[in-house]
């Protein structure tokens, strides 16, 4: 899949975004959508939205009961989940159908009733695994059945899918509810599940109230969606045209000279110590010959596999921040952390490497529009390391 938009100076785009929210699954026509703002990214956190929303006093006055946002609480029984949505599709486009770009629970409220206004807080359905603490054992589970069934304790939907490598690894987890607990490891089911999908080298984030876990996309998966960016420059005496409205990058010399990553633990069950370095030549119990800035993480209880996978983890996660990309770009409801972005066009070694969409702030209202604040890395050195070959 891809997606071109270009914009050059002097011309407006035909677009015409539209948005609408439904709460627990129906239109609200009494608070009418004015804007919103949402941040959605790749990293170990929900993602957010913040909806402002106008009240129609006319219609809210025919409604029997409580309103939507100012839920009755009875005492000694949890209030009740308000799943929202926010719906999105362009009306320039003949048949668009609304596609949902943010489903979340709602966490906060603030009504101004002599403003006839209503700001909404969300979190999306990570926020359920965020909330629940870790009280159970589990033994004798794989780290794909324990996420499973972390994932259905929280009342969601679980969809996992763990490297070969990891499917038969298992895992003994006691955790006891005591007075110190705070000291524990494991806080949440968040944390645990985190744990868990860091060892195995997986992604975990939610896709409406579908939790997924499985191994980080890469830009040649037949499922990758791959967006263009192009750039032309013809010359000072010459509009530049691009489909950014600003772009900026960010190179990190120190990290291009070489980054090697030492990982250590002590497994007190197997009384050993066990140690692996990763860098630009793979991993190696030994330290690597080449020259580099040297990163070292202790982790308590590993396996020698667990830290060969930590090692490598922590290494791409440290060289992600050799190349970054900033740009504000009109809005593409398709846009999603996890893409990909492909440059063109700026004549510099960043053009032709593919870099994954690592976070994306959207802003839209009536007034201004849809626009959308985009930060891209290159999550695969591989790249670079050949350019440097070259």
């Amino acid at each position: 899949m891809s997606e071109t938009i270009t914009v050059s100076a002097g011309r407006r785009m035909a677009r015409k975004p539209r948005a609408q929210i439904l709460v627990n699954g129906r239109a609200v026509p009494e608070t009418r959508l004015e804007r919103f703002a949402l941040s959605r990214t790749r990293y170990s956190r929900a993602d957010t939205a913040e909806i402002n929303l106008a009240v129609d006093r006319a219609a809210l006055a025919k409604i029997t009961g409580n309103y939507w946002f100012d839920q009755a609480v009875t005492s000694g029984t949890a209030t009740a989940d308000t799943d929202v949505q926010i719906q999105m599709r362009d009306e320039a486009t003949a048949g668009a159908q609304w596609v949902t770009v943010f489903q979340g629970l709602m966490d906060h409220v603030e009504w101004t009733p002599t403003g006839t206004a209503l700001v909404v807080e969300c979190r999306d359905y990570l926020a359920k695994l965020l909330d629940l603490r870790v009280q159970d054992a589990w033994l004798n589970k794989t780290g794909a059945e324990l996420m499973t069934t972390l994932i259905s304790a929280a009342g969601l939907t679980p969809q996992v899918s763990f490297p070969a490598s990891m499917t038969g690894q298992y895992w003994q987890i006691e955790h006891k509810r005591l007075s110190h607990s705070a000291h524990g490891r494991f806080q949440t089911a968040f944390d645990l599940a985190r744990y868990i999908a860091n060892s195995a080298g997986c992604d975990l984030y939610a896709s409406g109230k579908i939790i997924i876990c499985k191994p980080y996309p890469t830009s040649n998966d037949g499922s990758a969606t791959t967006h263009t960016l192009k750039y032309q420059d013809s010359g000072p005496d010459k509009a530049i045209v691009s489909n950014a409205l600003s772009l900026s990058f960010k190179r990190d010399y120190q990290i291009a000279k070489g980054v090697v990553v030492h990982v250590m633990s002590w497994d007190s069950r197997q009384r050993a110590k066990f140690e692996f370095y990763w860098s630009a030549e793979g991993g190696s119990p030994k330290k690597a010959a080449n020259a580099g800035t040297l990163h070292s993480f202790k982790v308590p209880g590993r396996s020698m596999q667990d830290v060969q996978n930590t090692a490598k983890q922590k290494y791409d996660e440290i060289v992600a921040h050799g190349r970054e990309v900033h740009m504000t770009i009109p809005g593409r409801i398709s846009l999603q952390p996890r893409d990909f972005f492909t440059l063109s066009g700026t004549n510099s070694t960043w053009d032709g490497q593919s870099y994954t969409v690592d976070a994306v702030s959207s802003t839209f209202s009536w007034e201004g529009g849809f626009e959308q604040d985009v930060t891209l890395r290159n999550r695969d050195v591989t790249q670079d390391e050949a350019a440097d070959d070259a």
